[in-house]
């Protein structure tokens, strides 16, 4: 029964309010976050899902009215065709490249400049001399600079905060946390943190 009602889950216009659009990939209609372009699964049609996701990942964004979504969307639909008209699926992976790359920075502590001085010019030659010319125009597209890293770091520490502060005020009050410890490869110590609580009248872990 629950397979048979997400196949019947289809995009209203008030999800926008969440900061989502629609597209159809594989035939199939999903939600797009028009603030970092990405494509949740159809199961994500709903209100709570949408919500969680500007909530976790776009904070800042939360209390923002209609019409700038709105003109997001816009944005979003300027780039959605390429010259063959298809849509540029791309640029997805690009966004969460340049994340990923910003995050690893900041588990090293290195400089922000060093994603643009050292790790792109390096994964740039890599790819180029494995794959070809056309997947390093590719990699050209990730934004490595110094602004963009500081950028998405602070962008993913506020998630963060947001997501404690969410638990924080969890309607039921409930939340459990487990802590453990563990050596790495390089003998560093690391702390592991496990969390479960309500949230949207769903239990989340973490």
């Amino acid at each position: 029964m629950a397979t048979s009602v997400a196949k019947k889950r289809k995009y209203i216009d008030g999800y926008i309010n969440y900061g989502f659009t629609s597209i159809l990939a594989d035939g199939i209609e999903k939600p797009q976050c028009v603030l970092c372009f990405k494509v949740l699964g159809k199961d994500s049609m709903r209100p709570s899902k949408l919500k969680h996701h500007l909530m976790t990942i776009h904070p800042q964004y939360a209390e923002r009215d209609t019409c700038f979504f709105r003109r997001h969307e816009r944005s979003l639909g300027k780039q959605k065709l390429d010259e063959s008209g298809a849509f540029q699926q791309q640029t997805v992976s690009v966004v969460e490249a340049s994340y990923e790359v910003s995050l690893e920075i900041a588990k090293q502590k290195k400089p922000h400049t060093i994603g643009e001085t050292l790790i792109k010019p390096c994964a740039l030659k890599m790819v180029k001399r494995v794959l070809g010319e056309a997947s390093e125009r590719k990699i050209q597209q990730i934004s490595l600079s110094n602004d963009t890293v500081k950028r998405r770091i602070n962008e993913m520490s506020d998630g963060i905060k947001e997501k404690v502060i969410q638990i924080k005020l969890s309607p039921t009050g409930m939340f459990a946390i487990q802590l453990d410890e563990s050596t790495g490869v390089s003998s560093c110590a690391q702390l592991l943190v496990f969390v479960r609580y309500v949230f949207l009248c769903d239990i989340k872990e973490e």
